[in-house]
């Protein structure tokens, strides 16, 4: 057994723990980042999720700090096309900038045992995928698992599903290559009735979801695992897509053999997308599979009860808070069976973006420990409330919000939820690299990455 001394350990490197980590230790933060997986990035990487949601309202970015250096990383390197990624691309940025920041990471393990006194978490010992064992002790930890895994070892207040305990739906992403866009844009605007009333011909990247005439079709010649509608958003690259489709529902996400036999779900619905689409859809005759996601795509499962719990109320009526540290505009957004039943009001509604909420610093900050924190889908929030903030974008906000927090209440010796949000945001400015920023606006209306 190795002990391992840092000032703030974190657990789980998808996009809220690297954002954390990262502004910890350009804060001046010895920082220990801890993944289960062999790469990071989480969802955004080996789980395909593209594109970044909607966080923007007009020209303005409501996330920028480090994500928007990431953002312009992207576009940099030819991997982003608007606001649809590469995943491959933001591994190797994720990679370079953990390193040029010095945070630890170790890869290939896991959380076993939490020690705390009181009020506090003492250290936290992990297990590598090899059986190497490790002890870290830490002034704080932060658990950005997604699952709330470091949070429910140590005993601390959990929420899980809805009310009912029935959770959302998980989804394997997958992507696919050698599409006709033409082909498409132009059926798509011979056929308006055959797709959402949200879809455009012309968008950048363009992101399409309907073909009810063609699942109808294809459900009387024997798919029967298709759902209500196909759905794709174009990636960077030549002619390739990422593709929502697959849903596997009631069937909790935390327990192994649950989530396994939703993984064999979604991947039987896969084989038949892609029958289907290369039978029945106008420019995927050719089209062939490029990749699946190595971790399915989980929306919601434990969330840690914090100091506030943020709701479904707050996004409707887009409360802002005296510690709001994050902005964000991406609504409700619940996948269930009842919701993904395609209706005739569904088909004609067009999402509108008119104001922002704000998440406060409460939300990240465990109501049983003092130097507990949380960023991610798994922050303090009722099922509503996580059903929007849980996105990549906002995920990001989190992290780099509680990772400069997490440093100003080290070198102060104040806790955090008495930091200002003024402070924070001045500080995020301040550790932001302000020569690779160029405006948020220039990438969004950018109809390629070049």
């Amino acid at each position: 057994m190795s002990f391992i001394e840092k000032d703030l350990v974190i657990v789980g490197s998808g996009i809220s723990g690297i954002h954390a980590a990262l502004a910890a230790s350009r804060k001046g933060l010895e920082v220990l980042l801890v993944e289960r997986n062999g790469c990071v990035g989480g969802i955004s990487t080996v789980g395909l999720c593209s594109p970044f949601m909607r966080f923007w309202l007009g020209g303005e970015s409501l996330v920028s700090g480090i994500f928007g250096e990431i953002l312009v990383d992207l576009h940099e390197s030819g991997g982003i096309l608007r606001n649809s990624f590469d995943s491959e691309t933001l591994k190797i940025i994720f990679l370079e900038k953990l390193r040029k920041a010095g945070v630890s990471l170790v890869l290939h393990s896991l959380p076993t045992e939490v020690v705390s006194s009181e009020r506090i978490i003492d250290e936290v010992s992990f297990i590598s995928s090899s059986g190497a064992k490790f002890t870290a002790r830490a002034k704080m930890f932060l658990d950005s698992t997604g699952d709330a895994s470091l949070a429910k070892m140590a005993g601390a207040t959990l929420f899980s599903g809805n009310i009912e305990g029935a959770h959302q739906a998980t989804t394997l992403m997958f992507t696919m290559s050698n599409i006709d866009f033409e082909i498409i844009r132009e059926d798509v605007r011979r056929r308006r009735s055959n797709f959402f009333k949200w879809v455009r011909p012309d968008s950048k990247p363009l992101s399409v979801a309907g073909y009810f005439e063609e699942i109808e079709k294809a459900r009387k010649s024997g798919f029967n695992n298709l759902h209500d509608y196909f759905f794709f958003v174009e990636l960077p690259g030549e002619d390739r897509v990422s593709i929502n489709t697959t849903h596997s529902f009631d069937r909790d996400p935390v327990n192994p053999f649950e989530l396994s036999q939703s993984v064999f779900e979604c991947s039987e619905q896969i084989d038949q997308l892609v029958a289907f689409v290369r039978k029945y859809v106008r420019g995927f005759e050719k089209s062939r599979i490029e990749k699946i996601a190595d971790d399915i795509g989980i929306r919601e499962s434990r969330r840690v009860k914090g100091l506030y719990v943020f709701t479904g109320e707050d996004v409707r009526s887009h409360r802002k808070f005296a510690d709001g540290v994050v902005k964000a505009t991406y609504g409700i957004d619940i996948h269930s069976p009842e919701t993904q039943k395609i209706t005739p009001e569904m088909r004609d509604s067009v999402p509108l973006y008119s104001d922002y909420y704000e998440i406060p610093i409460r939300a990240l900050i465990s109501c049983d420990f003092d130097n507990l924190y949380t960023a991610g889908r798994c922050f303090s929030s009722d099922f509503e409330g996580q059903s929007a903030g849980r996105i990549m974008p906002t995920s990001a906000g989190m992290g780099q919000a509680i990772g400069v927090a997490s440093a100003i209440s080290f070198e102060s010796g104040r806790p955090i939820r008495e930091i200002s949000r003024d402070e924070i945001n001045g500080e995020l400015d301040r550790i932001t690299d302000k020569n690779s920023i160029i405006s948020l606006a220039e990438i969004l209306k950018s109809d390629n990455s070049n």
